[in-house]
């Protein structure tokens, strides 16, 4: 079956917005998580508090960066999810925070949610916060030309497709990596930089023991953080009921991040959405068996490089080649509902 493209149009002009200093308010937990019959039980992690983030100017939250918002107390944690979703491995991290009573934050790739919209609503469902991470979690710092606002618009416009319901303005960088043309991109939409605290670096190694140990040490030196994960590997969905587990146990509390207003799509990237997922179904028709997840390999193997910094070297230079050939695309012939926003 061969591939689907269309081209998308350019963008309208965004309308500029005035420089404005961000704020957030905490509201009543109980209004998050009011329909779990465990929010009021002392040996559940649960949710301490809900933040309610106004995205207006697109703020940079949390991290080390320049006139961050910083939402945290001591003790005070953040879970995060980036790359998803993945049936097996969301599901199991959707039932361990379930079972903890908590909620986390997702940020999601456009071409994952295409793959199984069904997990987007999962996800939702769990009365967790969903963000986006890009169409195709290209690294955006070598971004140029149409390819960044595609790569933020098609990821908005399909998870809240697969959604079936407005998401939240806010967003992550793949691998951690902008510039000052992604960042004032971002500001222009009224979108959310949220940066990490705690890095888990759980595509370093397949031990879920090993993840565990790595956060909560890097926890009890910096006391609190928003701590980034990723829902497509196995092995952090089978650490995560120990680490909240421990995380209860040391007094650590979950704070829920929420955005004011729903991220505002833009009509001609729906309307991509729109035949993207008709083209999927389509293909699903077509053929049952045809892969539902689209995973990559987004870091070389830990076995061969004993640095993240040498990794970011080698994945830059995998960016750069990127330009030159198409070989680590998927095959239509793999892929049949593989949509093209770009061409």
């Amino acid at each position: 079956m061969r591939q689907i493209s269309m081209q998308v149009f350019a963008l309208a002009a965004f309308i500029g917005f005035a420089a404005m200093s961000p704020v957030h308010a905490e509201i009543d937990p109980a209004g998050a998580v009011k329909t779990d019959t465990c929010a009021s039980n002392p040996e559940l992690l649960g949710v301490s508090r809900v933040v309610e983030v106004d995205t207006s100017g697109g703020p940079t939250i949390g991290g080390d960066q320049k006139n961050a918002m910083h939402l945290l107390n001591d003790g005070e944690v953040v879970l995060t999810f980036d790359d998803g979703p993945s049936k097996a491995s969301t599901k199991a991290i959707l039932k361990a925070l379930a079972d903890q009573c908590t909620k986390a934050t997702f940020f999601m790739v456009g071409q994952m949610a295409l793959a199984d919209p069904g997990m987007v609503k999962e996800v939702a469902a769990g009365g967790n916060t969903i963000g986006t991470h890009t169409w195709s979690h290209k690294n955006l710092r070598f971004a140029q030309g149409d390819t960044l606002n595609q790569q933020i618009e098609s990821a908005i416009s399909m998870v809240s497709k697969a959604n079936g319901a407005p998401i939240s303005p806010l967003f992550r960088f793949p691998y951690l990596s902008s510039n000052r043309k992604d960042d004032a991109y971002l500001k222009s939409r009224n979108i959310g930089a949220v940066w990490v605290d705690v890095d888990s670096k759980d595509y370093l190694t397949r031990d879920p023991e090993v993840v565990k140990k790595r956060i909560l040490a890097q926890l009890a030196k910096e006391k609190k953080g928003i701590i980034l994960m990723h829902d497509i590997h196995a092995w952090t969905a089978k650490m995560l009921p120990d680490l909240l587990a421990e995380l209860h146990e040391k007094g650590f509390k979950v704070v829920h991040m929420v955005a004011k207003e729903p991220v505002a799509t833009i009509a001609s990237y729906d309307a991509a959405a729109d035949k993207a997922m008709a083209a999927k179904i389509a293909a699903r028709t077509a053929n049952p068996m045809a892969p539902r997840s689209l995973v990559w390999s987004m870091t070389p193997e830990p076995s061969k490089h004993r640095s993240w910094k040498r990794a970011r070297k080698v994945q830059a230079k995998a960016e750069s080649a990127e330009k030159t050939r198409k070989t680590d695309k998927p095959k239509s012939e793999n892929f049949p509902w593989q949509f093209n926003f770009f061409n």
